[in-house]
C-alpha cells in the first residue's frame, strides 16, 4: 500500500487538495495526510519539519509513502524531517517533483488501486500531461520507455479481444468516469489498450487515471478497446457494462 503525505505552506491549500483526492480515492485502506501551516491553527503560511515527521512517522508504519510538496522551504522542510528519521523508515519515504494538486490527485487514483510506490509516483509525475493536451500547449512530458513500447497495437491485436463502444456521457469521460475506468481495469489481469477513433486516433496503453484522460474522450467519441491477458473477456464485460451505466455518472 502507498500512503500519500501533502507538505505546503497554506494549510487550506492542502486540506482542498486532500479533499479533491479523497474524493476520487474514496478508500478506508489510502491515507493521505496533511503537514501544511504554522502556528497553533495552522493560519499562518510556512511549513514546520516536526509536523511532517510525525506525519511521516505515521503514514510508514506499514506503507510506503509518496510526499508531494508545493514550494521553496517545504522541501526543505521536507528533507530536515528524513534526516530526524529512523533509517530503514527513510527507506519508505519517496519525495515527487510533481505537480501539487495534479499529482496529488493521480497519485491517490494510483495507490488507491493497490499500484506500487513506483506506479503512483509514475502517475503523479504524468498528471499534467492530459490538462496540455487539452489546452495544447507545446510542452509534453516524455512517456517512459516501458509506456512507450506498449503503445504499440500490432501484437494486442494479433491475439488480444475487441471492443468498440461510444462514449455516453454528456461531458465525456471526465475525471471521475476516466478514474472508474481505470480502476475496473486495474482489478483484472489483463492488457487493456484504448483508442479514441474520433481523438488522435492514437492508442494509449491504460495504466491509471491519467492514460484515460488523455484520450479527450467526448459524449459520441468511438473508443476502440483491445485486451489480452487471462481475463481479457472478463475486463472488456467489464467495460461494457461501465459504459451502459454511464461511467459511474
Amino acid at each position: 500500500m502507498v500512503n500519500i503525505l501533502l507538505v505546503s505552506h497554506s494549510h487550506q491549500l492542502a486540506e482542498g487538495t486532500a479533499a479533491l483526492a479523497r474524493q476520487m480515492a474514496s478508500s478506508g485502506a489510502l491515507e493521505i495526510r496533511v503537514a501544511a501551516g504554522i502556528g497553533d491553527d495552522h493560519s499562518e503560511i510556512g511549513t514546520d519539519a516536526v509536523e511532517i515527521l510525525e506525519a511521516l512517522n505515521d503514514l510508514t508504519e506499514n506503507a510506503e509513502v509518496l510526499v508531494l510538496m508545493d514550494l521553496g522551504s517545504a522541501l526543505l522542510s521536507t528533507d530536515m524531517a528524513l534526516e530526524m528519521m529512523d533509517e530503514e523508515m527513510r527507506k519508505r519515504v519517496h519525495l515527487s517533483p510533481a505537480p501539487f494538486v495534479e499529482g496529488a490527485i493521480a497519485a491517490a487514483v494510483q495507490a488507491n488501486m493497490g499500484a506500487s510506490v513506483r506506479d503512483v509516483a509514475n502517475e503523479a509525475l504524468q498528471s499534467l500531461a492530459a490538462k496540455q493536451q487539452q489546452l495544447s500547449t507545446s510542452v509534453t512530458p516524455e512517456p517512459a520507455p516501458e509506456a512507450e513500447k506498449e503503445l504499440e497495437p500490432e501484437a494486442i491485436q494479433a491475439t488480444g479481444q475487441t471492443l468498440t463502444l461510444r462514449v455516453p456521457n454528456p461531458t465525456g469521460l471526465h475525471a471521475r468516469p476516466a478514474a472508474l475506468f481505470a480502476k475496473t481495469i486495474r482489478a483484472h489481469d489483463a492488457k487493456v489498450t484504448v483508442t479514441n477513433l474520433d481523438g488522435e486516433n492514437t492508442p494509449h496503453k491504460i495504466t491509471g487515471l491519467i492514460s484515460v484522460m488523455l484520450l479527450s474522450a467526448k459524449q459520441g467519441d468511438t473508443l476502440k478497446i483491445l485486451a489480452e491477458g487471462p481475463q481479457a473477456t472478463e475486463v472488456l464485460a467489464a467495460i461494457q457494462a461501465l459504459a451502459d451505466e454511464n461511467f459511474g455518472d
